[in-house]
């Protein structure tokens, strides 16, 4: 049986010839943040820095995910405190509004959006507040522009 280590060739090899750390560009380097996690420059332009975002109602206190997901998780918990909870004793939840200013709050401490954007955030969820038909404003006017912030607006 023959070994096929013997006969690889390593010339043929995709990674770059010649190139060492110390030449690698720094604006594409992996560093670490206070807490140990893995940050990769080019991947921060978008939105894949990672994030702990404390949670409004829920077994745990914060969530860790990245900043690119921020706009999926608010939708997600405002939507779960439109729906009736059917643990109100042993599982309180926030109401919708609460649940939004809260996201409103975690943003802001963040800094997560540009003050434009924020601005925004602060204005709908005084609306939202304000609307006496709450699932239909989120689903036609918070829940769309949640989905148009993009990385770069972040």
């Amino acid at each position: 049986m023959s070994d096929d280590h013997d006969q690889m060739n390593y010339d043929n090899s995709p990674a770059p010839k010649g190139r060492f750390v110390s030449s690698i560009d720094p604006d594409h380097a992996i560093t670490t943040d206070a807490r140990g996690n893995l940050g990769y420059a080019s991947a921060g332009a978008e939105g894949m820095v990672e994030i702990y975002v404390p949670v409004p109602h829920g077994p745990r206190s914060e969530q860790r995910m990245h900043a690119k997901d921020f706009p999926e998780t608010v939708i997600r918990y405002v939507e779960e405190s439109l729906r009736p909870n059917p643990y109100p004793v042993s599982s309180p939840m926030k109401t919708p509004t609460e649940t939004l200013r809260y996201f409103v709050g975690a943003a802001q401490g963040l800094s997560l959006l540009d003050e434009g954007a924020l601005g925004n955030m602060k204005t709908l969820a005084q609306d939202f507040e304000s609307e006496s038909d709450r699932p239909g404003y989120f689903s036609e006017v918070i829940r769309p522009w949640l989905r148009s912030l993009t990385p770069g607006k972040r």
